[in-house]
């Protein structure tokens, strides 16, 4: 190369130097010269020309060579890409994001964060992008492909079966290279791509290779890429990811996008921008739709049918389709092709749902579109002219068929033909290779999300043709949604297939999973049910154990504890005649059946069971540990959450701590198979050392389970999500007792969006796990003082549970007692003082049985809410019963706090604050101050070492012990106490002014009452207009709430004036 650039100067300089010297010798050579001197001129100007020809060429030649180097990587990577679509008649192509009709927008966030990964050299080369169909990921993947061609990158999209070849293409191109990969959950070679990208990564040779990966969702296709190789697992475990989500952004609504498009659709058909009304639909839409709505106006317009508002949903496809069935007609009848419209229909839907676009030679396309049953015996000449009819209304820069586009209008001509035609539902689904059942599969799967009938013709075809396609349903299920395995499940219930098939079946089902749960619980008890009564035991027993986990994923939790119960029976009997084979068989059954009576609240019994499962396998592990020391660590997880439930906490603790110390030595040797054991134990020691007031060791075993779960949700997200919502959710309580209230609500959200999600698709198993998570973020908004939104929350929480307790008591009664506890705070807060009473009473009389059958697991729930039953009752003037009530609260809280002051003393200090507003109402003003007294030196000891907890009890506690002392005549004290009060509460409100605003207001009353008492009248005026300000404030937002302690201020302001 430098040689290169040598001679490239030296031919510049002779060139110049040749140049010169001609034009000298032509303006200074005299006329007068004889012939053979003005000769010269041109002669010396050929023998330079001559030259420099020469070292031209030897240049060309030169840089020809390199160029044809670097030209070859390049060559290779676009011939492992996807052509480019040529289609300029159809109007669906106008909604193809490679043709981009509609100037992009939105996205700023998304597009950055690409870019830094793309620009970070430390990044890993692997990123993976999901979101729904129609959200718009092709488009932001192609401009993002535009943005970095401007930077000189090569960027190429990738077809199927050549993943591999363009990685190696790309590593060889020795320039920055992107590669798009779209659809990437149907990509059967995408597994041998990773492993070439994780291989040159070794040799150094990605440093400018980034792989952006496209999918719908991330699902258990995503997970099984761990099969393939460990550098293979953990590229994808380092692999970015980022849900698109439908809101472009905060500034692009529905309209807003909607009209945006008018022009650029109005200008592609040639046609004025017509006057069409936005969708009227305030939940954002798959930027798609919205386009569609926007191209169908336009259309309509230009046939005369303007109908008005655009549609606002996803039926705006099938209006589409009919403009583009006059398309298909049109050009039909131009190429003489002689086939109805119906049968054209028919054809465009099979190519849909069978051809792979990559691969539609002459054969394949004459099988497939023989599906049709009008063309069932048509000869080649019209299997031809169809097929050319084909590649022109859909071409590609191949010559190959491509299919309709986009492909949600794809997948909802099919689901449409196929719903309506019984016989073209028989022939698209017979006799078909593996791979086109999983295309056809995967489409009519996929249109179960917009298309009413889609799932009863899927469910139709996998009850008639189970053992043929069972296989390949499993596959697509996790490739696609859940709703693909119910459809499984329904057929795997009674259709007709051999004991063989369910087996395999069943054995091919991954666990746990969210896809398969439904079909692996109809495929488990078939299985069961139809053992025969001489089957060996113990293959009665395994089954009987499959069967039981299978209920248990699915939330039926009475018959998954029949079941296992069943296996625990009989692999008793198995170990008492054969021990080395069957005891670990039984220890693992006996923690299983533990678990189940523990999720249906029978602890004691839960607690027989684990404890002989930890003494089996303890005696295992003595003797394997290699075999059973991580089994001995499950039992003893599960044992300490017995032992927790029952209020055994010191023996919690030794049990836990054993567990976390065993899976931490296992996760380092194995960290693949032990992590989410690791995060399971580290959970539940978190909530174990928050009950025994633990504080600061407890934030950081939950952030450890946290950071472990998100990590493995990232790369299995139906097996990890719902055990991140519950580190999630144990995290935002125990940073809520650690006053980090920013982050609480962060955490919490997460959690109750998660289980939600899950208790959509299963509600059996997640509403439980919902309405924790809801009853947990409700008390964290009311604690930010966000009343309105915690009673909506809370509210949503008790009827979940009053359900639950309704059918099973045992289990959620405890439940439906702390959401109702919770629920009449809220109430409180808020001013509705009846409702409240009525509600928390229901609290008391439920935890009063519970406490009587199991005192140690709840005397400390019952004492929480007679401590609230008594507020609701001193708020309506009912002080006698308030002050009985709060009374056994008191009791009830210095008696655990003797026995656990770290965990109890908060409460009593609680609950002693309240006990002295009702003596002193009651003018009982010597018990009132030593009972706030008490509140105080407990509140100001625990926010000496947690004062972003504790601070505001200790305000309050110090504004109650101020009334005390004011009402014992000892004004110069309760001066002292409130300013405390006061400034304590002027700094928190600073920070969280919705939650302490009404407390610093509050206790302004109470110093301006002081002020005035010792004569300091203008000091006394002045606090209370600031009180009055705050309260007029207070009460525009909540007049029912606040509108009581504006007149008191108003009052005292009155008296102040008055005394003056």
């Amino acid at each position: 190369m430098a040689a290169v650039k040598g001679a490239r100067f030296r031919f510049v300089l002779y060139v110049v130097l040749a140049g010169v010297a001609g034009w000298v010798a032509t303006r200074t050579a005299p006329e007068t010269w004889d012939l053979p001197w003005r000769t010269w001129v041109p002669v010396g100007a050929a023998v330079a020309a001559g030259a420099t020809g020469t070292f031209v060429g030897e240049v060309i030649n030169a840089l020809r060579k390199i160029t044809e180097t670097k030209r070859a990587p390049r060559d290779a990577l676009e011939a492992s890409g996807e052509p480019s679509a040529t289609d300029h008649q159809s109007p669906a192509a106008l909604l193809r994001p490679e043709r981009a009709v509609v100037a992009f927008t939105g996205r700023a966030e998304e597009l950055e964060w690409l870019r830094a990964w793309c620009t970070d050299k430390a990044a890993c080369p692997v990123s993976l992008v999901t979101g729904p169909g129609g959200v718009g990921k092709t488009r932001l993947a192609l401009w993002l492909a535009k943005v970095l061609r401007q930077k000189k990158w090569i960027v190429q999209p990738v077809r199927p079966g050549s993943e591999v070849t363009a990685v190696q293409a790309a590593a060889q191109a020795k320039e920055r290279v992107l590669l798009i990969v779209d659809y990437a959950e149907t990509r059967p070679d995408l597994s041998a791509m990773l492993t070439e990208v994780a291989a040159q990564e070794a040799a150094g040779s990605t440093g400018g290779l980034r792989v952006l990966l496209l999918a719908r969702h991330v699902g258990e296709w995503w997970t099984a890429l761990e099969a393939a190789s460990d550098a293979t697992r953990v590229l994808r475990d380092r692999s970015l990811t980022r849900e698109l989500v439908p809101a472009l952004d905060a500034e692009h609504d529905n309209r807003r996008i909607f009209l945006e498009a008018l022009p650029f659709y109005a200008k592609a058909r040639g046609r004025p921008v017509p006057q069409a009304a936005p969708p009227a639909v305030s939940e954002p839409l798959p930027v798609l739709v919205l386009h569609a709505a926007a191209l169908v106006a336009v259309l309509d317009d230009e046939q005369g049918t303007q109908a008005g508002r655009a549609a606002a949903d996803l039926g705006v496809l099938d209006r589409l389709l009919d403009h583009e069935s006059r398309l298909w007609a049109d050009t039909a009848r131009r190429l003489g092709v002689s086939v109805s419209p119906p049968v054209l229909e028919q054809v465009i839907a099979v190519v849909a749902l069978l051809v792979d676009p990559d691969s539609s030679t002459e054969a394949a396309m004459h099988n497939v579109l023989c599906r049709v049953p009008d063309l069932a015996d048509a000869d080649a000449e019209k299997v031809g002219a169809l097929v050319r009819w084909l590649r022109q209304l859909y071409p590609t820069a191949s010559g190959t068929v491509d299919v309709l586009r986009p492909d949600l209008l794809a997948e909802r001509h099919a689901a449409n033909q196929l719903a309506d035609r019984e016989l073209l539902r028989e022939t698209c689904f017979t006799d078909l290779s593996e791979s086109q059942k999983i295309q056809a599969l995967t489409v009519l799967a996929r249109a179960c999300t917009h298309h009413d009938h889609a799932g009863a013709v899927l469910g139709e075809i996998l009850y008639r043709k189970l053992p043929e396609f069972a296989n390949a349903a499993i596959i697509a299920a996790i490739q696609t949604n859940s709703l693909l395995g119910d459809r499984l499940a329904y057929a795997l219930h009674d259709a007709p297939a051999p004991d063989d098939t369910l087996r395999e079946v069943q054995a091919k089902i991954p666990y746990p999973t969210v896809a398969l749960a439904s079909a692996e619980l109809a495929v488990t008890q078939r299985i069961r049910h139809a053992l025969p009564p001489d089957t060996d035991p113990a293959e009665t027993a395994e089954w009987a154990s499959h069967h039981a986990t299978a209920l248990a994923q699915h939330g039926h939790r009475e018959e998954a504890l029949a079941a296992i119960s069943e296996a625990v029976d009989l692999y008793r009997e198995l170990a008492r005649a054969r021990p080395d084979a069957f005891r670990s068989d039984l220890a693992t059954a006996l923690n299983d059946q533990s678990n189940r009576l523990w999720g249906l609240g029978r602890w004691e019994e839960g607690l027989v069971a684990i404890s002989e499962a930890v003494d089996i396998r303890r005696e295992l592990a003595r003797v394997r540990p290699d075999a059973f020391r991580s089994d001995l660590a499950t039992a003893l997880n599960n044992q300490s959450s017995q032992l927790w439930g029952l209020g055994r906490w010191e023996e919690v603790l030794v049990a836990i701590s054993e567990a976390v110390d065993i899976r931490r030595e296992l996760a380092q040797v194995r960290p693949d198979a032990f992590r989410p054991d690791l995060a399971s134990a580290l959970n539940n020691q978190s909530s174990q050392l928050w009950g025994l007031g633990r504080w600061e060791e407890v934030l950081v075993a939950i952030s450890e389970a946290v950071d472990i779960r998100r990590e493995l949700a990232q790369v299995r997200p139906d097996a990890f999500r719902p055990d991140l919502a519950s580190a999630l959710n144990n995290q935002s309580s125990q940073l809520w007792g650690l006053g980090r209230w920013e982050e609480v609500l962060v955490a919490i959200s997460e959690a109750v969006d998660i289980r939600r999600e899950l208790a959509q698709v299963r509600p059996d198993a997640f509403r439980p796990d919902l309405a924790s998570a809801l009853n947990n973020q409700s008390n964290h908004l009311s604690g930010l003082g966000r009343w309105e939104e915690a009673l909506v929350v809370i509210s949503e929480a008790v009827d979940l549970y009053r359900e639950l307790a309704r059918v099973r008591p045992d289990a959620f009664r405890s439940d439906l007692a702390m959401s109702l506890n919770n629920q009449s705070s809220h109430l409180w807060r808020l001013g509705r003082w009846e409702e409240g009473l009525v509600v928390i009473s229901e609290a008391v009389d439920i935890r009063r049985e519970l406490a009587r059958v199991r005192p140690d697991a709840f005397r400390s729930d019952l004492a929480m809410s007679l401590n609230n039953q008594s507020s609701q009752l001193w708020g309506l003037g009912r002080w006698e019963e308030a002050l009985v009530v709060i009374s056994e609260a008191v009791d009830l809280y210095r008696e655990l706090a003797r026995v656990r002051p770290g965990t109890f003393r908060p409460d009593l200090a609680g609950s002693l604050n309240n006990q002295s507003d009702c003596l002193s109402d009651l003018r009982r003003w010597e018990e009132a101050l030593a009972a706030s007294g008490e509140a105080v030196d407990i509140y100001r000891e625990l926010a000496r070492v947690r004062p972003g907890t504790f601070r505001p009890d200790l305000a309050s506690a110090l504004n109650n012990q101020s009334n005390h002392l004011s009402g014992l005549g000892r004004w110069e004290e309760a001066l002292v106490v409130i300013s405390e009060a006061v400034d304590i509460y002027r700094e928190l409100a600073r920070v969280r002014p919705d939650a302490f605003r009404p407390d610093l207001a509050r206790s302004l009353n109470n110093q301006s009452g002081c002020l005035s008492d010792l004569g300091r009248r203008a000091e006394a005026l002045k606090t209370i207009d600031e009180a009055i300000t705050i309260w007029r404030f207070l009460v525009a937002q909540r007049p029912v709430v606040h509108q009581r302690q504006l007149d008191k201020a108003l009052a005292i302001r009155i008296r102040s004036r008055l005394s003056r």
